[in-house]
């Protein structure tokens, strides 16, 4: 028979993990051996901060290259987007999922600590909450495995140090730990299971491990996990969510706070076979109640949007304002000046934007009360009632297209003068289906739109240099192509981006330029672009909680 080949990082706790393994997998008759793999968390500076999966990539690399056959890890660890060529085959077993506190003097709790006593941790999760706590302690940064954090407790380089109970227990240090309730102290996702990982293409190791699995285990550390995902934070992220199996479904416990401590929020849910709706519910509400915003949104609309923004902060995300277009008076005002002194002899006016609205109606011009308005969308028509405007028609589809059918409806557009005031890139498909149904049309430029303003080059530059970066709008075919013109070498990061558009004329001219369209609104407005940002996160969430299914 075949033996197994295991790769284990050399401490002693991920030595003890492994081995734990080892022993179920030859309770069923394999043979394992062990191979201790030096990973990239265990080379690093004695206080240089932990990277994502800083604990995990060696192993990976070592199970890709064919040098090992599985990999133990823990749980926690463990990068949320799964090298593809990788897979979950079992999660064996859990310990004590909470945080524990260890202290020099033996004191019973984190209330009994001595104002300033100096608190070591390694997580901003726990730094955080150990200060929403007790916000007169002082938390310092403390690395290492558990041995050596314990060593720097005993000669006085803290007063108390917060770690994970379950690795005090394996290494039997249980006796020590005073253990922190979920409702205080929310533990990191899956913390206390162990993941067995295998090439995702070897069906035969992946069959032969697959009796170690805990359904229960996995399903907590996959809710967990997911909740995570929903909030988009990685194994760094100070939050904290544990399940724990409750009849049919799991009851978790989850919480969120800010690495200072001012601001933190517990709840708890119930998840029954909805696990990604009921990961995504949670999610949206510790991001209204803690503002941690671990990813980032570049919105590239010419003016800044407080209602978009507050909803892309509202779904966990930096707003980064960068205007791919800049919008400016016509060149000659001519056109415009005419036709709003003349508004009393169309029997039409339509506008199709917030700009040509203020345009048209600039310097307190009248507005006569026979002639009727056709607005695209609720966001131009607000901005019209505004004015004291009210408009007769605003279509159910809110694009330029639909206006014209809509206003058929209200009666016969023959022979009826129609104003369009409208941006001087706007296309010719409006004012030719509206001359086609026997109107008599006025189509005056109300504002320019430039691409690629130069003051915006050092903002997306920057923007484009923040690792958290994760998706960008796009409202107009205009900003596509500005935003690119604008990025030069760096175009190929933005085609990394998730990418929300306002309509399909812009999810057109967004592939065009080679990006990939990940969700498209349903309306031509604020609103629209922050709904279709939020589905595109809980499709995402979706997907990720069925890769982690056991394969069949």
């Amino acid at each position: 028979m075949q033996t197994l080949r295991l790769g284990t990082r050399g401490s002693r706790l991920a030595l003890r993990q492994s081995r734990l393994v080892a022993d179920r997998l030859r309770a069923l008759g394999v043979a394992v051996e062990l191979i201790t793999i030096v990973a990239d968390g265990d080379v690093r500076a004695p206080d240089a901060p932990i990277g994502e999966g800083i604990f995990v990539t060696a192993l990976e690399r070592a199970l890709a290259s064919g040098a090992i056959d599985l990999a133990v890890h823990s749980a926690k660890d463990l990068p949320l987007d799964e090298d593809p060529r990788m897979t979950i085959v079992a999660y064996p077993e859990r310990a004590d999922p909470r945080d524990a506190l260890v202290t020099r003097g033996r004191e019973a709790s984190l209330d009994a600590l001595p104002k300033g006593a100096r608190v070591g941790t390694d997580s901003p999760r726990r730094a955080g909450f150990v200060r929403a706590l007790r916000p007169d302690l002082d938390v310092i940064s403390l690395h290492g495995n558990v041995d050596t954090r314990l060593q720097r407790l005993d000669s006085g380089h803290a007063d108390a140090l917060v770690l994970a109970a379950a690795g005090l227990d394996r290494l039997g240090f249980g006796e020590r730990a005073v253990r922190l309730e979920p409702d205080i102290m929310p533990p990191a996702p899956g913390q206390g299971a162990l993941a067995v990982q295998v090439r995702r293409e070897d069906a035969e190791v992946a069959a032969m491990l697959a009796p170690l699995d805990d359904p229960d285990v996995r399903g907590a550390v996959i809710a967990e996990r997911a909740l995570l995902k929903a909030m988009g934070g990685g194994c760094r992220a100070p939050v904290g969510a544990v399940a724990e199996r409750s009849g049919s479904s799991f009851s978790l416990i989850a919480g969120a706070v800010t690495p200072d401590g001012r601001t933190r929020h517990v709840l708890r849910r119930n998840v029954d076979g909805a696990v990604a709706r009921a990961a995504s519910a949670a999610a949206d509400e510790l991001n209204r109640h803690v503002p941690i915003r671990p990813r980032a949104l570049l919105d590239t609309r010419p003016d800044l949007d407080e209602q978009l923004r507050e909803a892309v902060e509202e779904l966990g995300f930096r707003h980064i304002h960068v205007p791919a277009l800049e919008i400016t008076a016509a060149p000659d005002a001519a056109g415009l000046e005419r036709a709003r002194a003349g508004l009393a002899s169309y029997d039409w006016v339509v506008v199709t934007s917030r700009r040509g609205v203020e345009a048209l109606l600039a310097a307190g011009a009248e507005v006569p009360e026979r002639v009727r308005w056709a607005a695209v969308g609720d966001s131009t028509a607000e901005a019209l009632r505004k004015r004291g405007v009210e408009p007769r028609c605003i279509p159910d589809a809110a694009t330029s297209a639909a206006i014209p059918e809509a206003m058929a409806r209200l009666g016969s557009l023959k022979g009826a003068r129609v104003l369009l005031a409208r941006a001087d890139a706007a296309d010719d498909a409006l004012p030719q289906r509206l001359m086609e149904m026997g109107a008599d049309v006025d189509d005056v430029v109300g504002y320019r739109t430039s691409t690629a303003p130069q003051s915006s080059r050092r903002s997306l530059a920057s923007a484009l240099e923040d690792p958290q970066l994760e998706a960008v709008i796009f409202a107009s075919g205009s900003a596509v192509r500005g935003l690119v013109d604008l990025s030069g070498e760096g175009a190929g990061a933005l085609r990394r981006l998730r990418v929300i558009t306002i309509g399909p004329k812009t999810s057109a001219a967004a592939r065009d330029h080679g990006f990939v369209v990940t969700r498209e609104s349903d309306t031509r407005d604020s609103a629209g672009l922050a709904a279709a940002l939020r589905a595109a996160l809980d499709e995402e969430v979706e997907r990720w909680v069925e890769s982690q299914r056991p394969r069949t």
